[in-house]
């Protein structure tokens, strides 16, 4: 058991990845549904969420970090860049439309 606990951490698999993009992509997407106005917006806040508990320490990096310092920090950059494109889309996609609020179209026109 002990040499388990001492054994070097290998690579992430693709399942790794794809589970934290995805929870991040869903949990955007329900806040975009559920705002009023501005989807795009309480996307990216989820994205902004998760980069912060990562910041902490609480939750993996979306990519594999090299052990070198300067591509390590470009890793970082660019998986965060990626977290918070992918959670301001799924929010943007998942925004109500500005559609007429009547189905009289009374109020067109003031």
């Amino acid at each position: 058991m002990a040499s388990r606990l001492n054994a070097p951490s290998r690579p992430a698999s693709i399942f790794g990845i794809a589970a934290p993009l995805c929870g991040i992509a869903l949990g955007a997407f329900l806040a975009g549904k559920v705002a009023k106005n501005g989807g795009l917006y309480h996307g990216a806040l989820v994205g902004v969420g998760y980069v912060l508990v990562e910041a902490i320490g609480l939750a993996p990096a979306p990519l594999q970090s090299p052990s070198d310092g300067l591509t390590e920090g470009l890793s970082i950059i660019a998986g965060d860049a990626l977290l918070l494109a992918l959670a301001a889309l799924a929010g943007w996609i998942a925004a109500p439309r500005g559609a007429s609020s009547s189905s009289s179209d009374t109020g067109r026109g003031r």
